[in-house]
């Protein structure tokens, strides 16, 4: 049961077609109070709740509100995210052309941002396609890449998780390892090993 907010206030993180989609659906309770409180947080919540309703079979509803938050996106970033999400749902119906037709538009057109970047990098990584994951993880790791690996040292897994990933292909790849590369691998080996009590790569981890 959605909110009774008909012409209620959304906070101006939401544009004004996104707001006019969202008043239109019937979605979950507290929706609106929680972009309130969040206003930051906009794209996001509304990501999410997409992602719930296709999950749960509202799968209409879930669309239609992937398409307003990609064509009236909060910031452009919450766009991407949300033709991805458009993408793995065509795919997942069997349209795989029309899935790779959008998904090879956003990253030949240019702008791909971080953190779509690195949702792409873990889909095309589960395809099969390191090429691609890691010119994603590129893209995911730029911020990070522009500082020097050794001012890195010493970070958590979960704070340079796309070096993690751009190491792991480049490995793989037979680079030779650079500088981000080496404390990635040793952030790595560090979480690996603090949970696990033995040292990275685990055993059958492959050379």
């Amino acid at each position: 049961m959605a909110d009774d907010t008909i012409g209620a206030s959304y906070p101006a993180t939401v544009p004004a077609a996104l707001a006019e989609t969202l008043e239109k659906l019937d979605l979950r309770e507290g929706l609106l109070r929680e972009l309130q409180c969040y206003p930051e947080e906009a794209g996001t919540i509304l990501v999410e709740t997409a992602e719930h309703l296709l999950h749960e079979g509202e799968r209409e509803q879930g669309l239609r509100l992937l398409e307003a938050l990609r064509d009236h996106p909060p910031t452009p970033e919450d766009a991407q995210y949300a033709l991805i999400e458009i993408a793995r749902d065509l795919r997942d119906q069997g349209r795989a052309t029309e899935s790779e037709r959008m998904v090879e538009d956003l990253l030949r057109t240019g702008g791909l941002q971080p953190g779509p970047a690195g949702l792409l990098a873990d889909l095309f990584e589960g395809d099969g396609d390191p090429v691609r994951a890691l010119h994603c993880y590129n893209v995911a790791a730029r911020e990070l890449l522009a500082h020097p690996g050794e001012s890195l040292a010493g970070a958590s897994v979960y704070d340079i998780g796309p070096l993690v990933g751009r190491a792991r292909l480049r490995g793989e790849a037979g680079l030779e390892p650079d500088g981000h590369d080496l404390v990635a691998l040793e952030a790595a080996g560090r979480f690996w090993s603090e949970r696990q009590g033995e040292a990275w790569p685990p055993p059958g981890a492959g050379a």
